[in-house]
């Protein structure tokens, strides 16, 4: 943090991976509206996490914000962006008063609202995003909304014993099992999900280039949860790591978008086509050293990938941190004292090597795309499934999924 002059609100961990990644990364411009966007989604973090941070009484912050994007001979997109973001901020309002009212019928844990409708839910999920800043930038019609959908779907594998516990309002993997929490039914999302992400690569699985900036704001999300500590995921993944194998039992390749794989009423489907993605993969060598023991070997990953952490564009600490450890704790090499007593020392440095890193690069498209491609790496592994699977046996009421409470002020 003072090698950057992060202070305050700036300083968390929160803020640091998601407006950096996810404005500087996007690719939308190359001057200074770029920065211009980034000033948007940090506006919106922070509005976002105002309870979070203790300050519930800032009932003038919107117009303060409206207030600072409004520069002189700001051009007429960079207006639009603005303007989306107001009203995303007036939305997620709006939100936060209906779960105030839903919480007066308590959950209790053993049930959930879900939505009866597949486009309407889809449409709500597109809305509580957050990346509003980047609608612009969105293919047009139901494939942009679905790319929107994605930014929250995604969050949602991490938040679902937190926001069944806490009575969430249209958590996606619910949404889409209604309701069920049979490993069945989330080994299906599961797979619907990744053919959904898939969607946003070409068929040799590189980037799609009029899909570029959503799907770094989407990847993004997994490298926010293992970030901010908001979420204990690599608690979460202890805790259900065996499911990695049971989501690689799947066809995790298939490439669709919604409506493909769902009925308007949520019926899985199987999607018409044979729509693929084929990842070349070569291996990459590793050594890791956890509880004082050390591992090395090698583990194939995407080419790019495995180019860009030879090249020194992406770091190789990242990798082994995010996926080789991870790995080697599901292939049972390593005890869950000593998984997670390495995963919560180090969480925090990993965070800083990853935004050095990005700076380094200066944000550029081949680092956006190395991250990207890394992140469904993890996708395709089962990491999310695991994760989403842990959070259900151990998620702490009160301390996730609740942090953005309606106080009437």
């Amino acid at each position: 943090m003072d090698e950057y002059g992060l202070r305050g609100a700036a300083a968390y961990p929160i803020f640091g991976s998601g407006v950096w990644l996810s404005g500087l990364s996007s690719g939308e411009f190359r001057d200074w509206r770029q920065d211009y966007l980034c000033t948007l989604i940090y506006g919106f973090y922070l509005e976002y996490n105002l309870d979070a941070l203790g300050t519930p009484q800032c009932n003038h912050f919107i117009r303060d914000l409206s207030c600072l994007w409004n520069v002189p001979g700001l051009p007429a997109e960079l207006h639009a962006r603005r303007t989306h973001l107001l009203a995303e901020m007036t939305y997620v309002d709006v939100k936060r008063r209906s779960e105030a009212s839903l919480r007066s019928i308590p959950t209790t844990g053993l049930s959930a609202w879900v939505f009866k409708d597949r486009d309407l839910w889809r449409d709500f999920k597109a809305c509580d995003s957050s990346m509003f800043g980047h609608y612009l930038s969105c293919v047009p019609g139901d494939i942009g909304r679905d790319d929107l959908m994605l930014t929250g779907m995604t969050q949602d594998w991490a938040d679902i014993g937190p926001d069944l516990r806490n009575g969430e309002c249209a958590q996606s993997v619910l949404t889409l099992t209604r309701g069920s929490l049979s490993t069945a039914a989330l080994v299906e999302c599961y797979e619907r999900t990744v053919w959904m992400l898939n969607a946003l690569l070409t068929p040799e699985a590189g980037v799609q280039r009029t899909r570029f900036a959503l799907m770094i704001v989407i990847m993004d999300i997994n490298v926010w949860n293992s970030c901010a500590h908001r979420h204990d995921i690599w608690r979460y993944f202890m805790l259900g790591a065996e499911a990695c194998a049971q989501a690689r039992d799947r066809d995790l390749y298939k490439s669709c978008q919604l409506a493909d794989c769902y009925s308007s009423d949520f019926e899985p489907t199987l999607p018409q086509g044979s729509s693929r993605v084929t990842v070349r993969r070569r291996p990459l060598p590793y050594s890791v050293v956890v509880a004082g023991r050390s591992f090395s070997g090698t583990i194939d990953l995407h080419t790019v990938v495995a180019d860009a952490v030879e090249s020194g564009l992406f770091p190789r600490a990242f990798v082994e941190y995010q996926y080789v450890i991870p790995k080697l704790y599901e292939r049972k090499a390593l005890t869950p004292s000593e998984f997670i007593s390495h995963m919560d020392g180090f969480y925090c440095e990993q965070h800083a090597i990853l935004m050095r890193a990005a700076h380094e690069a200066d944000f550029s498209e081949a680092f956006a795309t190395a991250l990207i491609l890394f992140v469904m790496e993890q996708w395709w592994f089962g990491i999310n499934l695991a994760i989403g699977l842990g959070s259900l046996i151990e998620a702490q009421p009160g301390h996730t999924a609740n942090d953005r409470v309606y106080q009437d002020r």
